[in-house]
């Protein structure tokens, strides 16, 4: 899968004032579920999971962009 393949949606409950702070992908990992979330923390962009009923970060990214590619390389299976 390429990271075209991803299909990032826009959480907009969680929107600050228009601006989005959360996006959803579906990963279905063998791991970490069906899900995995981004979030904009103001300085950083966190990766997180579903964990035992809780939320996992598996990464802090400096950028969007750069949180997508993480999923996609760390996350998908190739």
């Amino acid at each position: 899968k390429n990271m075209s393949a991803l299909d990032w949606m826009v959480i907009h409950e969680c929107d600050d004032e228009e601006k989005p702070m959360q996006w959803a992908a579906e990963i279905h990992h063998p791991e970490y579920g069906k899900w995995c979330w981004i979030s904009n923390t103001g300085d950083h962009f966190i990766v997180e999971v579903e964990n035992c009923g809780g939320f996992l970060e598996l990464a802090k990214c400096k950028s969007l962009i750069s949180a997508k590619r993480w999923v996609a390389i760390n996350l998908i299976k190739r």
